[in-house]
């Protein structure tokens, strides 16, 4: 049997990563595992955040945001929002988890992510998407359980 150390969570602020992080925090307290949180942040975001509310061209000052103003924004916000999120519901841990923010494709990202930090296991969240809304939108659960250099845990 394998033994389970280091527990990747991927987040994004979501009901079913809440969930996912839950049992992440109860599997890392029955395992004396380490956890380590991850943030996938993805390109798609940068242009809503750089038009700006409203019409186009943005208004000041959202018209004369560079892109890399526009992502730390974006990362500021996620530091703020959703990493304390997925913090507060992995409950109480014995030494604080790893975080990491990227930028890329999350399935992908996640993958990398595991075997470059020697993942024994993820623990992610779904969204319950089933039928023509999974087969449009895709599952990043379910490729990440494809793609992974590990076992995947999937919450729903």
């Amino acid at each position: 049997m394998t033994t389970i150390r280091r527990l990747l969570v991927p987040t994004d602020g979501s009901e079913g990563a809440l969930r996912a992080a839950a049992v992440a925090g109860d599997f890392a307290r029955a395992l004396d595992a380490h956890v380590l949180i991850l943030l996938v942040l993805g390109d798609e975001l940068v242009m809503p955040h750089a038009w700006g509310p409203g019409d186009y061209p943005a208004n000041a000052p959202w018209g004369k945001l560079s892109i890399e103003q526009v992502r730390a924004d974006i990362e500021r916000q996620a530091w703020e929002k959703a990493l304390p999120d997925t913090i507060a519901a992995l409950g109480e841990l014995d030494q604080s988890p790893d975080i990491s923010i990227v930028w890329g494709r999350p399935a992908a990202e996640i993958a990398r992510h595991a075997k470059e930090q020697a993942v024994d296991l993820i623990v992610i969240g779904s969204h319950g998407r089933t039928g023509l809304k999974r087969a449009l939108l895709g599952s990043v659960s379910h490729a990440v359980a494809n793609d992974a250099p590990c076992p995947v845990t999937i919450v729903r």
